[in-house]
């Protein structure tokens, strides 16, 4: 059930178009209150253990695999790693920056295009067209001040966007999206930049009835 909803996404992700749009289509809605379902949910040190197991089952079998990059700017977590094929892992603090907000639950409340994301005590509000690249966000204020997100619809999809390109700290991309049947929010965290480009990871919440506690 969860490889078909993830690859689904992850099939619309390609297929994006380059101006997102500032509402969905009609009857799309993400509000809600959603529970994080760890079991069908990717981890940082469970991804980073994965893909470890599986570079040196590769090099057991003459395969040339390796670690990658500096890593963390702050030294947390791993080395990035490069299994047998594909992109090049970020290390485990880039991860956890991707895959930590939302937290385990998280209520969400969309008027139109616009989203509010409560979680973990905080809100964040995706308003698309307002957002700007981080880059131009630091030269008219600063560097340390955080830009608001870069938010937009893609068809049937949520988009938001994190920041401009580095190597070593690859910005990422958080979709969002409601399965089918309504019961299930899907995320999947696209890494945008450097050798981390192209790498995935995903999470996936299930719907809390009204009146229950997420």
């Amino acid at each position: 059930m969860r490889i078909a909803l993830i690859l689904a996404v992850i099939a619309l992700a390609g297929c994006a178009a380059e101006k997102l749009a500032s509402t969905p289509p009609a009857g799309v809605d993400l509000s809600g209150l959603w529970k994080l379902n760890e079991a069908d949910s990717d981890d940082p040190q469970r991804l980073m253990q994965s893909q470890l197991a599986s570079a040196t089952a590769s090099a057991g079998t003459g395969g040339s695999t390796g670690s990658s990059g500096r890593g963390s700017r702050n030294g947390g977590g791993a080395t990035p790693v490069r299994g047998p094929s594909g992109p090049v892992m970020p290390s485990v603090a880039v991860l956890d920056e991707g895959l930590r907000w939302p937290d385990k639950s998280v209520a969400i409340n969309q008027s139109g295009g616009v989203v509010t994301f409560t979680s973990g005590g905080r809100n964040r509000v995706c308003r698309p067209g307002t957002g700007v690249p981080s880059h131009a966000h630091d030269a008219a204020h600063g560097r340390g001040s955080v830009p608001p997100p870069v938010c937009g619809w893609d068809d049937k999809t949520l988009v938001v966007q994190s920041s401009e390109p580095e190597d070593d700290r690859p910005p990422f991309e958080q979709r969002f999206s409601v399965s089918d049947d309504g019961q299930r929010l899907i995320e999947v965290v696209s890494y945008k930049g450097g050798r981390s480009s192209g790498f995935t990871a995903s999470r996936v919440w299930d719907r809390v009835s009204p009146g229950s506690q997420p």
